[in-house]
């Protein structure tokens, strides 16, 4: 059990530090050529389009992973993710249209050219989401780091091409990010087609319904989950200047690299928890080892932080922000840990009330203080909106676990 943990826990870390690491690598070229300014509008594009990146998962991989003996479900859940895919661009695009159009700040015609190019990648992360399912069910991690690796290093290639053209940090950063997600469904698929001889989709309302329905409170809660975790970007966007958005964009694009460890351990544990027998055993181990893995994680962000300031001076501002977000690493570590252990419970209405609560609490203080004090609020926001979080799931668990 530990070694099928720990192959596909570093399966996934390496492909994710290739993928984050193009990724970051792409952000580091856009803020030096662009600037703080030009760096935030791109933090803008591709702030509002992951929204509906995680829209498109909505729990339906759990649910998958719960159905798996029925024969009929895969094909369920990709005819469901193509359909949806194609829906929530639409989406994506009609919402924009509503949103305010700003000039020197906000929405500004430059970021909607960023969304519109980026959107499509929408449809390409529904597939590549899909895939995982396939490869989450084979713990075959493997497969999908190798996917990851090759859009990470077409995208790598594009951008040095487009780098070298004229253009703006939302239309050169779109187009690449896009191009490699294109590169990582296709090989996904490939990969899909080998571990299960064959792909076929359907979308039949008589199972599409019954499946998507049973998804709906996980769903929620992963779009609480998204919302209060994206909010203080989107309120800056509005409130603030783009020099901020840029400011902290770049800071929580380096936070976020710390949060995939606990993501990816989780998906490794997440299936054997599924197992009664071990569900104690597992929980309690993975807690420990995620407390542990966080308090190491602390310093090596706080200490690594003043490199940022390298990138350009304006991102010397970056530094105080990172450092504040570093202190919720122990809470974001261990709520994913209670969330998917709630998850295997079927604690789902639960989890639902959970992150619902805790996103109406993180919009409600972003909105009365970043309008005032700006990006440092929306850093302490978040450390204690995930605290809050980990404290009411965790007593939910603990609950649970007792009458186990």
């Amino acid at each position: 059990m530990r070694f099928v943990i720990a192959a596909n826990t570093a399966s996934q870390l390496i492909g994710k530090g290739i993928g984050a690491g193009v990724t970051f690598l792409v952000s580091l070229l856009l803020a030096s050529r662009f600037g703080v300014e030009g760096y935030g509008d791109f933090i803008k594009v591709i702030t509002y389009v992951a929204f509906f990146f995680l829209i498109a998962d909505f729990g339906l991989n759990a649910i998958y992973l719960q159905r798996q003996k029925d024969p009929n479900v895969f094909t369920t859940l990709f005819g469901t993710r193509i359909i949806g895919g194609f829906f929530l661009i639409f989406l994506s695009l009609a919402v924009l249209a509503f949103l305010p159009r700003g000039q020197s700040q906000g929405y500004t015609d430059i970021v909607r050219l960023g969304i519109i190019l980026f959107s499509p990648a929408i449809f390409f992360q529904a597939m590549i989401t899909t895939a995982n399912a396939i490869f989450q069910k084979h713990l075959r991690y493997d497969l999908a780091t190798v996917a990851l690796s090759v859009g990470s290093l077409v995208t790598l290639a594009f951008l040095f091409i487009l780098h070298q053209l004229p253009g703006n940090a939302p239309m050169i950063g779109s187009l690449v990010l896009l191009v490699g997600s294109v590169v990582t469904a296709l090989v996904s698929l490939f990969f899909v087609k080998r571990l299960e001889a064959t792909i076929s989709f359907s979308f039949s309302p008589a199972r599409v319904i019954p499946f998507f329905a049973a998804a709906i409170p996980l769903g929620l809660t992963l779009l609480f989950n998204l919302v209060y975790g994206h909010a203080d970007s989107v309120i800056l966007t509005l409130t603030r200047t783009t020099t901020e958005v840029g400011v902290y964009g770049l800071a929580y694009k380096v936070f976020e690299l710390a949060l995939v460890f606990p993501t990816f351990f989780m998906n490794a544990v997440y299936p054997m928890m599924l197992e009664t027998d071990r569900f104690k055993t597992i929980l309690k181990r993975s807690l420990v080892f995620l407390i542990l893995a966080s308090c190491v994680m602390i310093p090596v962000v706080w200490f690594a932080a003043p490199y940022l300031s390298r990138i350009q001076d304006g991102f010397a501002a970056s530094v105080p922000a990172l450092r504040v977000l570093s202190l919720s690493l122990p809470f974001f570590f261990v709520s994913a840990l209670t969330m998917w252990a709630l998850i295997a419970l079927k604690r789902h209405m639960l989890l639902a009330g959970i992150y619902g609560g805790g996103m109406i609490l993180n919009i409600s203080l972003n909105l009365f203080f970043i309008p005032v004090w700006g990006y440092m609020a929306a850093a302490w926001i978040t450390v204690v909106s995930e605290g809050l979080v980990l404290l009411v799931s965790g007593f939910f668990l603990y609950e649970a676990y007792r009458s186990y």
